[in-house]
């Protein structure tokens, strides 16, 4: 069972209350709850926030789960590189501005999503 899908991303956001409204338009933009996991200043770039972040999932294979993120995902961003196929089903796919992904979300600059249907 795939329950849970974890995104990782770099916001332009001064502080995390900014960073806060940015992952509240994400949410929205995902149709689907999410809830910010971690915060903190991305090294590289002083100016961007790095957060890590949850949001449900309930997909009962890898086939299912893939789609219902693809769906959620592409909603946010487009392109989204896919990693290949790892054991049990996971997958984990990356967009970036840098490489040109468009975001629909002002202020985001990086995603990552990761799923799998091992518990962490």
């Amino acid at each position: 069972m795939f329950e849970t899908i974890q995104w990782r991303c770099h916001v332009r956001a001064n502080d995390r209350r900014a960073a806060e409204r940015v992952v509240g338009r994400v949410a929205a933009g995902l149709d689907r709850d999410i809830r910010i996991e971690t915060y903190e200043r991305y090294r590289k770039f002083p100016e961007l926030a790095e957060l890590r972040l949850t949001s449900p999932l309930d997909a009962d294979g890898p086939e299912a789960a893939l789609l219902a993120v693809l769906r959620s995902a592409w909603r946010i961003a487009t392109p989204w590189s896919l990693g290949p196929p790892g054991t049990d089903g996971e997958f984990d796919g990356v967009a970036s501005a840098n490489t040109g992904s468009r975001f629909a979300v002002p202020g985001v600059e990086w995603m990552q999503f990761h799923v799998t249907d091992r518990r962490i």
